[in-house]
Formats: C-alpha cells, structure tokens, sequence
C-alpha cells in the first residue's frame, strides 16, 4: 500500500518516526568519526594515507630511536660482559656521620617488596599493599645514583641531592624498566625496526657497533619501506619520513670517541613479518579507517534520509490548505506569534535541564569516560534540534493559516503605531519612529543586563535566555532596517545616479517609473542635469577637436615659411657680407626664426602631449647616469649666466626606471631650460636624484620610486600658485622679460604623466621647486647596460639636433 493512501495523520507521524530514527542513525556516525585518531584529516585523508605516513608511526619510531639511545647510554651502568648484572652497585647514599651505604638491583627490589611493591619481569614497578615490617631507612644524601650517572660526589658535598630511599629506589626502577623493555624488544626480540648505529675512533680506528640486524647497509633499510640515514659528517639526512628526527642529538650525544666518525641506520620493514608494536599499530590503523568510512557512510545516509523525511513533513503541511479545514491549529498555536516562540524556548531550556540532570548522568554509567563528553554533546544537540523543529513546523502551521504575522504582537503594534502616524510630517514621524525604536532597544538591552547580572539559573538556562533577548533584540533591529530601506529605495536609485554623473556618465537617465513626491522631482531634476551635462560635454569636445586641429594646422602652415626662411637666412650668410648693420640684422632675423621654430614645435608637442596622441617607446632607463649627462649637456649654458650646479645623487647605485627615453630627456631639458632661463644670476640650482619608499595612499604594493628634484631661487618674484604653472602659455615672468613660451612646464608634466610617473610643483616665496617621480623596476649597482646608454645617446642627440 502505498504511503500517499494513508491518511495525513498518519504520514505525518510515520514521517517523523523515520525522521527520529534516521537522525539517530546520523548521530552515530558522527560518534563513529569524531572518536577517531584520525580526528580532522578528512574523509580523503583518513582512506588515502597509508599508516607509515601517519603521525603515530613517526612518533613510535621516534620514541624507539629514542629508548635504543637511552639503551646505549645505560649499558655500562646495567650491564657486565653483554648481560644484565645484578651485583652491580646502582645506588650510593649516605644517610649520617659515616653512614654510606651501596645497594644493587636484589637490594633494591627486596627493599621495594617490602615497601608493597611488586616487580614484573621487565622491572615494571607497581604498589599492590601496604608496607610490611620494613625498616625504611629514611631521608639521606644521593652519592651516586644509576638514574643519574653523571653525577658522582663523595662525602656531604654542596648540590647533593637530599631524598628518601623509596623514592630514588623507583627512579632507578624506572630507567631499569625502560633499559630492559627495549633490550628485551627491540635488541634480542624479534622486532620490525631494524637499526645498526656505529661509532669510530678516528686516531686507532676503534669501533662501537649497536644494532639488532649485523648485515644492515643503507640500501638494505631503503628496501624495508621507511628509512633513516644520517651521518655525522653531514648537516642532512636521508629519510622518506615526512616529519623530522627528534632523536638526532642524542647520536652525537652517546659518541665515546672524538670526532663525528658515526652514523645511524634505522628501518621499519612495512612487510611487517614479525607480530610487535608496529603491525599491531597498523591493524588498529586499518580498523580505525574502517570504522570511519562506517561512519561517514552512516552520516550521508542518516543525513539524507533525515532530510528526505524533513521534507516531505514540509511537504505534507504546505499541501494543506485553510479553506478545507485540514490545518489544525494547537491551543500554542492560537496565542501570539510571540507568544508561541517564548512557549517553546522555555520547553527547550526545561528539557535541557531535565537532560543534564537525568540523561546526561545516565550516558555516564553506561559509556565510558573517554566518551562523557561526546555524549553530553549529542543529547543537548538532540534536544535543541527537536525545540527548534517544533517551533519550526508551529510557524509554519501559523504561515499556512495566514496568523504569522497577523497574530503577532508586532502587527497589533504597528497598526496602533501608523495610526499614531498618519497625518505626521516626515520629521515628525522621523521623532516618533526614532523614540520608539530607542524605546524598544533599550528594553531589549536592559533585559539582557538582567538575565545576565539577576537571574540566578543554571548557565546553559542563563546562555540561553540571553540567545533568546539577543535574537528579539537582532529581529528588532533587522525588521526597522527593512523598514527604513524600503522608504530609503527612491534615495538610494537617486544617490547611485549622482554616483554615475560623478563617474562620468553624463548620459544615464533615472526611470522615473516607481518614483512619487519630492522624490519625482528630484529625479527630473537629476535627468535634466545629466541632457545638460552631456550637452555641455559635447560642446566642450568639440572645441578641444577645433583647438588641437588649430594648432596642429597653424603649425603646419607657419613650418614651411618659417623653413624658407632660416634657408635663406643661412644662404644670405654664405655671401660674402661686410656690412656690419646687416650682418647684426641677420643675427636678429635667425635669432627670431629659432624662437618661433621653437615656439611652433612646442605647440605641437603640448598637444600632442594634451591628447595622449604619442607613442611611447618604453624600455629600461637609468636615471641616475641620464641626469649626469644631462648636466654635462647643460653646463656650459649655467656658466654662461654664472649659475651653480650642485648636483646630489648615487654615485654607486643604479635607479633603473620603465620610460620612453626620448620623452623623459624631453622632460629633464624643459626643467634644466625652465632653471637657465628663470633662476637668479650668481645663484645655485640644486639637483637631487634618490630612492624613496612610496606613501601608502600612492600604491597599495611594497614599491620604491626613484625621485628627481631640481630647485632654484627665482631672478624675479614668484606671484603665482604652483599649479598655474603647469597650465599653457603660463610663465612665472609675468613682465616676460626672458624668452620662452609658457609650454615647457606643461609639456613635462603632460609627459611624466604619460609614462606613468609623477610631477610636482612646490613654491615657496623665491624658491621654486619641480619634483618627477617613477617606480622603480629594479636596483642593482652594477647593472649599467648597453641599452640604456643606447638610449640616452639617442635622446640627447634628438635634442641636439
């Protein structure tokens, strides 16, 4: 029969049955993976990692190299001609005035039997009674003791060690047990761990060998599976562990001899022929794998099917409808939205407390104490699940009978509130609705301070009614934002249009579709503003295309007359002219013609330069070596009108920049010009070139830019704002007493600009300042390349010519 025949009721209970049961299940297999050794590798790590790549087997293999040291170290104290000798002395004491005693290993276990303890075969030393008749010596002084053969003292000497014989006499239990446990495993037992560890005298060739396997080489321990190699003669060692060696100091510790004539050898065969504590290890790891792929494949199931069921409830209660009476509202269903969600949080914190009382203290007597916790986890969880799945299917039975929100609190309120509201200016309702909203949280906040500060419950009880007053306080909170975002939407439509004339879309129109109000004309408002922008744009394009064509033609047709003109000039002075008048006339006539030759090229160039319209030819430069050469070009014309040029740079350092090297020559001329031409007779023109580290809010990334800084004291004064410089046919002369053309600034910022670089102006009263700054590419002193120079040779002879 199928399930779809059974009445609701019943497919509703037998769908929270499977529900229940198949949670339970996914529970499980949690347990069966978070109880795992293999905690947090995954469920790719825990199937794909075999066991000698596991961090258990490097720790067991580092804890046996570890106790075959601790062996090595011991066996003059223990042993005497390869065997354990029970008649060496392994204790020294002096207990009074001439009162020193000695015990060996039978005077030391019988004095621990008689104190109620009982020794197993490997000296493992544990109480099982209380003392019999023994006579314990009491305190007394440590001559010398096998747990600490290195120290040795005679008499009652200052740093003796002061204790009881029992307790010195289990401290060299101990290291008996731990010497013998590895004699007994891993020297004369059968054991998977194969080692050989040799020590040689360099001078007689002496040699102390240590091993379980005499015939073991290095290729040998390579062909077990896991190795260990190291020599004391090399920093390294060979391995295929993927975790270090802890116990490698302790090989150069144990040397008897001078010298680092030693070496370790150390392998785990992985075949794993002998039953010990590695191929016990590897069967728990094997088991433990199993059980976790159990686990997961109990998770996925449980956690599937448990959805599956989750959602067909869903299913069977949206399917329901109000209009046939087949929703059934409980009475805790017919109560407040509110209301109902208090009912059953308080249901939730009073089945924890049952459960932390009740459930939690009856897992304890029948799990074991390992897994307290993991259980404690698991019936909380369970039990808020359950809370929280009540409370979810009670909201949605409310949303079906359409009483979420019209049996809520909040709606009785806010229907009371619109009323207060209707007929308020936008600042009165703004009062009212921030007075209420500072009232609410208030409350909200001050019952939290009382829960937390007043309420004397249990502290799951206590988390969980501040959870409860802190997820109202959040609803709040979240329900006046919609509020606010809803009548803010016309704002934000407005603010993001203004955003977007901001960036440049003069063109974008707001649909004034949804607007109303004030919000209707300012949105025409904002739409009118843009058609007049885009206009004025417009306009604005195209007398920059009508300048730059002007100048671009003006040029053209003011070259080839200007052209003919320094051609005849130079003609006329081929000819053999005394006339003194007309020779000087003709210096005048050239003198004039380079001007305006000049005039006409800059012009040309500051449009050029303007519109972007060049192309760069971008290539390495260095700008210490290009501003050396540029002085030299430069300073005969400074001595001509007696001016200093004092020039700081690195001298050992190269500043290796990414530039046009015909344009950043372009840039240095205007600025070498621009100081000849300006700068006060019998002066000094101060030259900088350095590194700088760039200010965070230039760049984002850990760069250095190379600086170059010229400054000079104005022959006339400076009346004039930094940036107006930089503009077109704008000269810090304003009488324009000196030759030039007011382009030469702005062509070098224009084209600093467009190889990526920085350009500064900084006046201060006669003081004239201009900083270029590019990043640099790289910084090696003795990085002087060919091409470089290349470049600058080629710079400075378009310049010349």
């Amino acid at each position: 029969m199928k399930l779809s025949y059974l009445p609701v009721r019943t497919q509703k209970l037998a769908a929270s049955v499977l529900h229940l049961l198949f949670l339970a299940v996914m529970f499980c297999g949690i347990g069966f993976m978070y109880l795992n050794d293999n905690y947090g590798a995954g469920i790719v790590g825990v199937k794909n990692v075999p066991y000698e790549e596991t961090e258990s087997f490097s720790a067991q293999f580092n804890r046996d190299l570890s106790n075959i040291f601790h062996y090595i170290e011991y066996l003059d104290v223990f042993e005497n001609d390869d065997s354990l000798d029970a008649s060496k002395i392994l204790l020294r004491m002096t207990f009074g005035p001439n009162e020193t005693q000695d015990f060996d290993v039978t005077d030391l276990i019988s004095f621990l039997e008689g104190r109620g303890y009982r020794l197993t075969e490997d000296f493992l030393c544990a109480r099982v009674s209380e003392p019999t008749g023994a006579t314990d010596p009491g305190e007394g002084y440590v001559n010398w003791s096998a747990s600490e053969p290195e120290k040795s003292y005679s008499g009652i000497s200052p740093g003796m060690r002061r204790t009881t014989l029992e307790e010195i006499s289990l401290e060299i239990m101990d290291v008996l047990h731990r010497y013998y446990a590895t004699y007994d495993r891993l020297v004369i037992g059968d054991s998977n761990l194969h080692y050989k560890i040799e020590y040689q005298d360099p001078e007689s060739g002496a040699r102390s060998v240590y091993t379980n396997d005499p015939d073991l080489t290095p290729d040998t321990a390579k062909a077990l599976g896991t190795y260990a190699y190291f020599s004391g003669d090399s920093l390294f060692y060979d391995t295929n562990f993927s975790i270090a060696l802890s116990t490698i100091p302790s090989l150069s510790a144990n040397n008897p001899y001078v010298g680092n004539r030693f070496y370790l050898l150390a392998g785990v065969d992985t075949a794993y022929p002998f039953r010990d504590i590695y191929s016990e290890g590897r069967e728990d790891y094997i088991r433990m794998q199993n059980r976790y792929i159990a686990g997961f494949v109990l998770l996925v199931c449980g956690g599937l099917v448990a959805l599956i069921t989750l959602l067909f409830l869903i299913r069977i209660s949206g399917r329901q409808s109000i209009s046939d009476r087949s929703i059934t509202l409980h009475g805790f269903d017919r109560t407040s939205t509110e209301t109902g969600i208090l009912f059953f949080s308080v249901l939730t914190v009073v089945s924890l407390w049952i459960c932390k009382t009740g459930l939690v203290r009856i897992s304890h007597l029948i799990l074991p104490e390992d897994s307290w916790d993991f259980a404690a986890r698991v019936l909380y969880t369970a039990v808020l699940y359950l809370g929280g799945l009540l409370l979810f299917f009670s909201l949605l039975r409310r949303y079906k009978a359409g009483t979420l929100w019209s049996g809520s609190l909040a709606c009785a309120w806010s229907k009371k509130l619109s009323i207060l509201l209707t007929g308020q200016s936008f600042t009165g309702r703004l009062t009212i609705s921030f007075l209420g909203y500072l009232t609410v949280n208030t409350s909200l906040i001050s019952l939290t301070w009382f829960v937390w500060d007043r309420m004397y419950v249990s502290r799951l009880l206590l988390h969980l009614l501040s959870g409860v007053v802190i997820l109202a306080c959040a609803f709040f909170n979240l329900w006046v934002f919609y509020l606010l975002y809803k009548r803010a939407a016309d704002l934000d439509l407005i603010r993001g249009a203004v955003g977007r004339l901001a960036g440049g879309e003069t063109s974008y129109q707001l649909d004034l579709d949804g607007f109303e109000g004030q919000e209707l004309t300012l949105a025409e408002g904002i739409n009118n503003l843009s058609a007049g922008l885009e206009t004025a744009l417009r306009e604005k394009v195209k007398s920059e295309r009508l300048k730059a064509d002007l100048i671009t033609n003006v040029s053209h047709d003011i070259k080839t007359p200007l052209t003919s003109i320094l051609n005849y000039v130079n003609l006329i002075r081929r000819e053999d002219i005394r006339d003194e008048k007309i020779l000087r006339y003709l210096e005048v006539l050239e003198q004039k013609s380079q001007r305006l030759k000049t005039l006409t090229e800059d012009l040309v160039e500051a449009s050029k330069a303007s519109s972007g319209n060049i192309k760069l030819e971008i290539s390495d430069i260095d700008l210490v070596e290009l501003v050396h050469q540029t002085n030299g070009e430069f300073e005969e014309k400074f001595a001509s009108r007696h001016l200093q040029l004092v020039t700081t740079a690195q001298e050992q350092e190269s500043l290796i920049i990414e530039a046009d090297g015909r344009r950043l020559w372009r840039i240095l001329e205007n600025l070498y010009n621009n100081a000849f031409k300006y700068a006060m007779e019998n002066s000094r023109i101060y030259v900088d070139v350095s590194r700088e580290p760039l200010l965070p809010e230039e760049d984002g990334q850990e760069r250095a830019q190379a600086v170059f800084t010229i400054k000079n004291v104005s022959a006339t004064p400076l009346n004039i704002r930094a940036d107006e410089l930089t503009e077109r046919f704008v000269r810090g002369d304003v009488s324009r007493t000196t030759e030039g053309s007011g382009l030469g600034l702005a062509i070098a910022k224009d084209l600093t600009e467009l190889q990526n670089g920085r350009f500064d102006l900084y006046i201060d009263g006669d003081l004239f300042k201009a900083r270029v700054a590019f990043l640099v590419k790289r910084n090696r002193s003795d990085d002087r390349t060919i091409a470089v120079e290349a470049h600058v040779q080629s710079a400075l002879q378009t310049g010349a010519d």
